[in-house]
């Protein structure tokens, strides 16, 4: 059932007993078009220009395209900002030490 039926259903029904019909669908469609017209002539008289779309969208472009200028580093140096870089997993950690020299393994009691 379609919004015309429902409201012919609704008129019927409030004929028969004496009530006042209900209103026709899309009756406030166009009062509210207005309403939305006059808020955006309202909004772009009191917006400050930077503010507007077409400035917002140009810095958007200007800031993507310096950003993407901009030279990046292929990794960064963790000694030089003190932060904990985790290798990534399944990766081995690198410590600087050559392999199988580790200070801290125990004496084997076969040697």
């Amino acid at each position: 059932m379609n919004a015309n039926q429902q409201h012919l259903l609704d008129a019927y029904r409030a004929a028969q007993r004496g009530e006042a019909p209900p209103v026709q669908p899309g009756a406030g469609t166009v009062r509210a078009v207005r309403e939305v017209l006059l808020w955006r002539r309202f909004a772009s008289v009191v917006t400050d220009p930077a503010d507007r779309f077409p400035a917002r969208a140009l810095r958007a472009v200007r800031s993507l395209g310096a950003s993407l200028r901009r030279p990046r580093p292929l990794h960064r140096d963790p000694s030089a900002s003190g932060a904990v870089v985790r290798p990534a997993a399944g990766h081995p950690v690198r410590t600087g030490r050559p392999a199988g020299t580790d200070a801290r393994r125990a004496a084997s009691p076969c040697s």
